[in-house]
């Protein structure tokens, strides 16, 4: 009986791993793993690290920032974040928010993936 809770378990965590849900409250992803698998972590929050490399702040009501953390899945490096919060070009941030993908926003601007209304932490 020991032995059958214990594959339940295993199974469980690896089944909530293959569903790109964090298993720890605080885990982070990287730029390279949410392009690589989008599908899964559409509408989901998540988390991650990187250098912010350019902000723009109060366009649309939200300031916008991208990030990159050195890893790349198809020459994709770069992630685009909304936020109300602010930051400077240069800072490395956590940043956590809701993925969105095919974002349209007219005149040219379309987000393959977009994480949406995030919170940042500065390091």
């Amino acid at each position: 009986m020991q032995k059958l809770k214990i594959i339940i378990f295993l199974l469980a965590v690896w089944s909530l791993a293959a569903a790109g849900l964090p298993l720890q409250p605080d885990e982070t992803i990287s730029i390279a793993e949410l392009y690589a698998n989008k599908t899964v972590y559409q509408g989901k929050t998540v988390r991650l690290h990187g250098k912010v490399v350019k902000y723009n702040p109060n366009i649309m009501g939200k300031n916008w920032v991208h990030i990159q953390d050195g890893t790349e899945h198809k020459g994709k490096n770069d992630l685009t974040v909304t936020t109300s919060m602010t930051t400077k070009v240069g800072d490395e941030i956590t940043v956590e928010g809701t993925v969105v993908l095919n974002k349209d926003l007219g005149a040219g601007y379309f987000y393959e993936i977009l994480l949406e209304d995030a919170t940042i932490v500065k390091e």
